[in-house]
C-alpha cells in the first residue's frame, strides 16, 4: 500500500511539539533480534555460514573427492596394489531473487515535516526487511533440519545425498551409511557427549575417519533452551550430580547461538530441537548471487517515488559432516 499524505497525517497528529520523538520499531527489532545471539556484537554468526559470493553466476556447483584408503604391505617384486579416489555427491544451487517495494506519492514528500525523516525512511525500512528475509532464511535451515527440502522452500537447499540434512542414514561411497542425527534428548553432559562423539567418530565417503568437533563449536539452539544449556557448558561441577564430577565442556569452546527463528512462537521452528555445528568444518553456506541492492525512482504515471529492494540468495548445506541434530525433549 503505497504511503500517502493522510497516512502520514495520522503517525503526525498529536506529536507535533519539538520535544515529541518517534520509535522506530523496524530498528528497535532489528537491533534487538541481533543482540539476541549470544555471540560479539561484530560478528553474529561468525562462521556459522560461511557467505559465498557467486556473483555472476546462474548456478554453483559443489563437489568434494574423496582420499584414497590406506597402504597395503606388499612383497618384494610384488605389483603395487591399485587403488582410486572418488567424487562425493554433487549439490547443484541456483538463484533465488526476493524483492520489495515502497511507493511514497509526491504529495507526501512536498509536505513532509523534515524532524521526521528518520521514522519515515523507506529505504532504511527496507534494508530491515532484508536483514529479517536473510536470518529468517538462514536459521530455518535448522528449522527443516530433519526432513528433505520440501519443492516449496526454494530459498533453501540440500546437500544432494537423498536424505535429511540430519539423518540416521546417510548414504557413503563405500555402500556404508553414517548418521548424524542422535536419539531425541534434553541438553545435558551426556547428551552433549553423545553428539561430540558423533562428530569426532566421522568418516569420509570410503569410510576413512574424519574426525571434527575437537574445537570451538557452535550451540545451536532456541530461546526455551538457552538458561539450560548455559548450565550445562558453563558450571565448574556437573549439573545436578552431588559426586563433585568436573564438568569437562566447561573447558572447550563454545558459541552459543539462538534467535527468534528457532522457536514455535514464529510458527516455523522447534522449542527443543538444538544442533551442535563445528566452528572449523561447517557445512552451511550462503551462496549469494546478487548482493542486496536497492533503488530510488520516481514513477510519472502515479507521480510518486519508488523505492526498491532486491537481493539473490540460498541458503543450504554441501555436506552433512561438521554437524550433529538432536530433536531434543
Amino acid at each position: 500500500m503505497p504511503i500517502l499524505t493522510r497516512s502520514i497525517d495520522l503517525l503526525l497528529r498529536g506529536v507535533r511539539a519539538d520535544f515529541a520523538l518517534i520509535i522506530d520499531q523496524a530498528e528497535k527489532q532489528v537491533n534487538a533480534m541481533q543482540n539476541n545471539v549470544y555471540l560479539d556484537t561484530t560478528n553474529k554468526t561468525g562462521a556459522l555460514f560461511d557467505e559465498m559470493n557467486a556473483t555472476g553466476y546462474q548456478r554453483r556447483e559443489f563437489i568434494s573427492v574423496t582420499g584414497v584408503n590406506e597402504l597395503l604391505p606388499v612383497e618384494e617384486l610384488q605389483p603395487f596394489p591399485e587403488t582410486t579416489y572418488q567424487p562425493s555427491y554433487i549439490t547443484a544451487v541456483e538463484p533465488y531473487k526476493f524483492a520489495r517495494r515502497v511507493k511514497v506519492s509526491q504529495e507526501s514528500v512536498d509536505r513532509r515535516d523534515t524532524q521526521y525523516q528518520k521514522a519515515l525512511d523507506e529505504v532504511s525500512k527496507l534494508q530491515y526487511a532484508w536483514i529479517n528475509t536473510k536470518t529468517r532464511q538462514m536459521f530455518d535451515r535448522f528449522n527443516k533440519a530433519f526432513a528433505t527440502i520440501a519443492n516449496g522452500v526454494y530459498y533453501l537447499f540440500d546437500y544432494n545425498d537423498g536424505v535429511a540434512l540430519c539423518a540416521t542414514n546417510h548414504p557413503l561411497k563405500n555402500g556404508n551409511t553414517y548418521s548424524n542425527l542422535v536419539t531425541a534428548s534434553a541438553i545435558s553432559t551426556t547428551s552433549i557427549e553423545s553428539m561430540i562423539l558423533v562428530l569426532q567418530n566421522q568418516v569420509d565417503d570410503i569410510g576413512e575417519p574424519a574426525p571434527m568437533g575437537g574445537g570451538t563449536n557452535y550451540l545451536v539452539l532456541p530461546f526455551s533452551k538457552v538458561r539450560v544449556a548455559k548450565e550445562q557448558i558453563e558450571s565448574e561441577w556437573i549439573p545436578g550430580n552431588a559426586n563433585n564430577n568436573i564438568n569437562v565442556w566447561k573447558t572447550t569452546g563454545w558459541m552459543m547461538v539462538t534467535s527468534p527463528f528457532l522457536g514455535a512462537a514464529q510458527g516455523q521452528g522447534s522449542d527443543t530441537a538444538w544442533f551442535i555445528v563445528d566452528a572449523m568444518y561447517s557445512p552451511l553456506k550462503d551462496v549469494i548471487f546478487k548482493a542486496v541492492e536497492s533503488h530510488t525512482w520516481y514513477d510519472e504515471n502515479t507521480k510518486a517515488f519508488v523505492y526498491d529492494i532486491e537481493f539473490q540468495h540460498k541458503v543450504g548445506a554441501v555436506d552433512f559432516r561438521g554437524m550433529v541434530g538432536n530433536q531434543g525433549l
